[in-house]
């Protein structure tokens, strides 16, 4: 089926490296994890709102330009 249509290729279907792995999969899963335990054990669903809610304000402290040199 998938062959046919050539919507799995040999680049599609290679595996992560280890650091791919880390980077976009343990990281972001141990992140949802601490952030549970540290609300006092919230839901993983819960924990994985307040992250994504938490990036504007991730990127706009962590940002170069608004730093002084």
């Amino acid at each position: 089926m998938f062959v046919q249509t050539k919507i799995l290729t040999t680049n599609l279907c290679t595996p992560q490296s280890s650091s791919q792995y880390l980077a976009q999969v343990l990281v972001p899963e141990t992140a949802i994890s601490l952030i549970a335990e540290d609300f006092n054990n919230i839901s993983l669903d819960a924990a994985k709102k307040v992250m994504i809610d938490s990036i504007e304000f991730g990127l706009y402290v962590h940002d170069d330009d608004n730093t002084e040199k």
